[in-house]
């Protein structure tokens, strides 16, 4: 029998959170057809082991290198024989009932590509995990703090909704893609993540790319997932903060063109200069100023 949905989970040395996850998609396997696929990405921690013994329901694949997130959610997509396709963090839950949730969401409305749900942490805080499609004022308001100081503005926080209640979004421009459930057809259509990106920003480009089709995104309020938050990144912090700023250069220069990408340069390499500034006088610890030295050079070569 065909899955109603297939979840695709990259994993790199997240064997601690994995289990919570699979487990709660083993719950939601009760009442719908589904199949689980993970993608390993070289993790080394015992992952793909814990899986053959503790799981053997769930596909495997076992890369031997790390090749990123975007390269790992496609080969899973590849292999997925769902309707629905989940994108799904391994540091997520699903929360009872909020995938079927999602799943009536995407097929009430034919020009959806896809639906997601709303992320909370572990102690129930609402995460702001959907937006506008970014311009320059978003990045500025970023980089330079305003949007972290003032989440809740309409101009400082414009690009996450601020000033709007995260249960009053309906139509979104882009989803968090630690939890996305897209339409097969849509992603026949769009593709695969751009795999030119390795983290960061492909679920922005994935729905740009959507809405140039006529394609839309619908958050789900109702359909609630517990995301515990960055674990796998966190593990080589330097390195993914790099690709996140690899990833916005990139975006800009793909969507809006090389001048918009120089712009975004500027705005990027004054933010990383006064974090350096601010990390060699003390402020905020001197371990930081190698990242932000690497950041410097790493937005400089984008």
């Amino acid at each position: 029998m065909r899955p109603r949905v297939t979840a695709v989970i990259v994993s790199f040395r997240s064997l601690d959170s994995l289990s919570a996850c699979v487990e709660s998609l083993e719950r939601c396997a009760k009442t719908l057809a589904l199949e689980v696929i993970v993608v390993d990405n070289d993790s080394g921690d015992g992952t793909v082991e814990w899986l053959e013994q503790a799981h053997p329901e769930v596909e495997v694949i076992a890369n031997s290198e790390n090749r990123g997130f975007t390269r790992g959610v496609n080969q899973g997509l590849a292999r997925a024989r769902g309707d629905h396709l989940l994108v799904l963090n391994p540091d997520c839950e699903i929360r009872p009932g909020a995938l079927e949730r999602l799943i009536a969401a995407l097929e009430e409305e034919p020009d959806l590509a896809a639906a997601a749900p709303m992320l909370i942490d572990g102690e129930g805080l609402v995460a702001r995990s959907c937006g506008r499609f970014p311009d320059l004022w978003a990045l500025l308001c970023d980089h330079l703090g305003m949007a972290q100081a003032l989440p809740e503005s309409r101009w400082f926080g414009s690009y996450k909704y601020g000033g709007r209640a995260m249960d009053s979004l309906d139509r979104v421009d882009w989803a968090s893609g630690a939890a996305l459930l897209i339409r097969r057809p849509a992603f026949e259509r769009v593709g695969g993540l751009d795999e030119s990106i390795f983290m960061y920003m492909e679920e922005v480009d994935w729905c740009q790319r959507a809405a140039r089709l006529g394609l839309g995104v619908r958050y789900v309020p109702e359909a609630r997932f517990v995301h515990h938050g960055q674990r796998s990144s966190r593990q080589v912090p330097g390195a993914t903060y790099l690709h996140n700023l690899r990833s916005r250069v990139y975006y800009f220069r793909k969507h809006h063109g090389a001048p918009a990408a120089w712009c975004a340069k500027l705005i990027l390499l004054l933010s990383l200069s006064l974090k350096w500034c601010a990390s060699m006088a003390g402020r905020t610890g001197r371990a930081s100023a190698g990242i932000y030295a690497a950041g410097l050079e790493a937005v400089w070569a984008a």
